[in-house]
């Protein structure tokens, strides 16, 4: 006999499509790479360790279960980018990448 798991999260759904890396750029910076593209934006590394400390430089944000990095581009345009990845980067400094998602709303 099967069972039933009722979602009590009202939330639309949502689907994370890969659009390029996070990779170590010089000195302590990410580079935001588009595939196709190229370089979008730049990320100090003390942002990043400011964001997991508990304050949100302008334009990252932790999502609320803390396991995405929420970058806003400099359209406003939002990218995510796994917070498992990006601290390996730091822990493996410079030779980890990361996957860089947007995320879509299913019709």
């Amino acid at each position: 006999m099967g069972f039933t798991v009722t979602s009590v999260k009202e939330t639309p759904p949502v689907r994370y499509e890969k659009v390029g890396r996070l990779i170590p750029g010089d000195g302590d910076t990410f580079r935001m790479m588009l595939d196709g593209t190229g370089e979008i934006g730049v990320i100090p590394m003390a942002d990043i360790l400011l964001l997991f400390g508990g304050i949100a430089p302008d334009g990252l944000s932790l999502s609320e279960s803390g396991n995405r990095v929420i970058v806003t581009g400099a359209s406003g345009e939002e990218y995510v980018v796994l917070t498992r990845q990006v601290r390996g980067m730091i822990r493996d400094w410079p030779k980890k990448k990361a996957a860089l998602f947007v995320m879509r709303k299913r019709e």
